[in-house]
């Protein structure tokens, strides 16, 4: 029972990352990360939506650096997000918090 309850609690603890960034400039920065994460992403899914839907006698050519650009991109969100943790701020964890926090306008087609 023991070990239960220590592993809730080292669930529940903040992370510990030494930093030189004052605790009043850690939520700033937190909530920076946030934003650029959330435009990358967005960024990320346009990409690909670009490359899902390419045509034309250029195809193959535009349809591989899409496809190599939209991997780069992706690859970049999970350096932003795991600096975003190491500082204690959060990363986004659902859509629409995604959406609320970019930049980009992501229209929802319902058709």
């Amino acid at each position: 029972m023991k070990d239960v309850s220590n592993a809730q609690a080292q669930r529940a603890a903040p992370l510990k990352t030494p930093t030189r960034l004052t605790e009043e400039a850690t939520p700033d920065i937190a909530a920076a990360l946030t934003t650029l994460l959330a435009n990358v992403f967005a960024l990320y899914l346009k990409t690909r939506n670009f490359h899902w839907h390419m045509s034309g006698p250029c195809l193959r050519d535009y349809h591989l650096l899409l496809d190599d650009q939209s991997e780069q991109i992706f690859a970049t969100t999970d350096r932003i997000a795991v600096r975003a943790r190491k500082i204690g701020g959060t990363t986004l964890h659902s859509p629409v918090r995604s959406q609320s926090c970019s930049a980009f306008s992501i229209a929802m087609r319902t058709s």
